[in-house]
């Protein structure tokens, strides 16, 4: 009896010795490949952007669907972040909707098409023409082969919440690549 008492003893330590992990603040340093290093969320500044948030202008429709993960596996450690698909139509037609890839098991946050977690910084903002609120998060966005940044802030317009969106011209990656979201500042609202 004492050898099955000292058993689950060492089996219960082992176990828990081997799931320490390491929290770090996610908005005081960026993620590296540290091993067993959690990138925590501290403070919840995802989550204001979780949701689905449309533009519909007549001509332009764009919809984005954008979700926490929480303790995500990447590489040797765990990060929260921001993952998401979207959808766009020009006058009615659809261009491209990644929308079903949100659902789909990827191993890495840049996978998705819309994945990141870096709350920017405030004195580098492209939204300072707009307000003197320069908070916002930088996400990457995958057109087709493209890849892009957008930056997002949290607002209200006309009474309701919403996005404002900056979408970056590609990043060079020394290829050609069709983007198909124009370039530029948007509004979305929160459905």
């Amino acid at each position: 009896m004492k050898n099955i008492n000292l058993f689950l003893v060492l089996t219960i330590l082992t176990s828990s010795l081997a799931s320490c992990q390491t929290v770090v603040n996610l908005h005081n340093t960026y993620p590296t490949n540290t091993p067993n290093t959690y990138y925590k969320d501290i403070g919840d500044k995802l989550n204001p952007y979780e949701g689905t948030w449309v533009l519909d202008d007549g001509v332009s429709y764009i919809k984005i669907v954008l979700v926490k993960k929480v303790k995500f596996p990447v590489w040797q450690y765990f990060e929260d972040c921001i993952i998401g698909g979207f959808q766009y139509k020009k006058n009615g037609v659809e261009i491209i909707n990644t929308l079903i890839d949100i659902n789909s098991n990827q191993s890495d946050p840049i996978h998705y098409p819309i994945s990141g977690n870096w709350i920017g910084d405030p004195s580098r903002t492209p939204f300072s023409q707009y307000t003197s609120d320069n908070s916002y998060l930088k996400l990457s966005i995958r057109e087709n082969d493209c890849f892009s940044d957008i930056y997002v802030r949290r607002l209200t317009l006309n009474g309701q919440i919403a996005i404002q969106i900056f979408k970056r011209k590609p990043m060079d990656l020394h290829q050609v690549c069709n983007p198909v979201i124009p370039q530029d500042f948007h509004y979305l609202i929160k459905q």
